[in-house]
């Protein structure tokens, strides 16, 4: 039997570009264009501009398969760290981290790694330390999402880097999410922190790797 996929889309005006940057890419064409007319040396400027728009404001449809024994990127980037600690806030246990590091190049948007439910949403302001830095997960701007799947809790942060000074979150207290939905965005460099209870999951990553949001395998689920 061949692998189910659940596909993941949203209404866009763009394919492959949020929304949110359509204003921006009219004006930044149109001028393109009126240079053309009147300045053609002068056209490559808006031009550029705007296809810079577009790639700042990326956001690709992506295909998770449906497996809910494993555990899929919760954002593209590249691993930055895989620790243990213990988690007071919303697990309350020993915890496993595995943090992903979005450089402000990266696809912004950040996805659900699970199916499950939200059932805890926290937003805290702070500063904006560089993601590398040690301080940053208890000291930058940032959002909690706990999710309960079939399996136990999960939190994810949303940790803003020393650009941004938005954390969207696009999820509230009782909803329900599949594998690979949206579920917030951090532009211009951001983290990501994935968190679980200790020996809960199997990991399959390792600093230095690249991910790809809802496509990348991260962890398998251990047999309860």
């Amino acid at each position: 039997m061949s692998e189910q996929i659940i596909d993941h889309t949203q209404t866009q005006h763009i394919p492959g570009i949020d929304a949110e940057a359509t204003p921006f890419l009219s004006v930044g064409l149109g001028l393109t264009g009126l240079a053309l007319g009147l300045r053609p040396r002068l056209a490559p400027l808006p031009l550029a501009l705007t296809a810079l728009t577009a790639l700042l404001y990326r956001d690709p449809k992506r295909q998770t398969p449906a497996d809910p024994t494993t555990l899929f990127a919760g954002a593209d980037g590249t691993i930055l760290e895989v620790s243990e600690f213990y988690e007071h806030r919303f697990l309350h246990t020993d915890a496993l981290r595995i943090v992903t590091a979005l450089s402000p190049f990266d696809v912004p948007v950040q996805r659900s790694p699970v199916s499950g439910t939200v059932t805890y949403v926290e937003r805290v302001s702070g500063d904006y330390r560089p993601v590398t830095d040690h301080l940053a997960a208890e000291q930058n701007t940032r959002t909690y999402i706990g999710i309960e799947t079939a399996w136990g809790p999960l939190l994810l942060v949303q940790i803003a880097g020393p650009v941004a000074r938005r954390v969207v979150c696009r999820v509230q207290r009782g909803d329900q999410i599949n594998a690979g939905e949206r579920i917030g965005t951090v532009r211009f460099g951001a983290r990501l922190d994935l968190i679980v209870q200790r020996d809960s999951l199997a990991p399959l990553v390792h600093v230095g790797q690249r991910l790809t949001a809802g496509v990348t395998r991260i962890a398998h689920v251990m047999p309860l």
